[in-house]
């Protein structure tokens, strides 16, 4: 269920976005993260978001027997690993209070996310992956700031 939805999710969203310069596209699956019977393997979901300007937040929610068992832990890792690539993030609650908690958060982190550009002296229009990291040093006195980003970008062939 979690690769068709994302996938699909993907690629409707990519067409959409198409010719526009910069789409901002946040996605919010809520699953068990298990797959049942997909059309799509996790690795072509997972280089879809790779190269993709999608951003997946997943909310698993396994019942109480799944949540430690080999399946419900199969689940997690497929959440964590979709919403990683595509530079967001996975939660899993436990309870309803959480799950509230959980989705203010993500309204908050959506308020207050920032787009960067970078163009690295060396550039090559290969067509390849490039790792980065994104590093933030806060000024002095404020607390401690986290980032979230892709772990790197596909250069466009012929782009200069």
């Amino acid at each position: 269920m979690a690769l068709r939805a994302s996938y699909l999710v993907d690629d409707r969203c990519g067409a959409t976005a198409a010719g526009r310069e910069r789409a901002i596209i946040e996605v919010l699956l809520i699953s068990d993260g298990q797959d049942n019977n997909s059309r799509y393997t996790f690795t072509e979901l997972r280089k879809l978001l790779k190269e993709s300007d999608v951003t997946l937040y997943g909310i698993g929610i396994l019942s109480g027997s799944d949540a430690g068992s080999s399946l419900g832990m199969d689940g997690q890792g497929i959440l964590d690993e979709l919403a990683n690539v595509s530079g967001g993030k996975a939660f899993f609650p436990r309870s309803s209070a959480e799950m509230d908690d959980i989705f203010e958060q993500i309204a908050l982190e959506l308020r207050h996310q920032y787009s960067i550009a970078y163009r690295p002296p060396n550039f090559v229009s290969d067509g390849k992956w490039h790792r980065i990291k994104v590093k933030v040093t806060p000024p002095r006195g404020l607390p401690r700031l986290f980032v979230r980003s892709k772990e790197g970008y596909y250069s466009l062939v012929g782009s200069k």
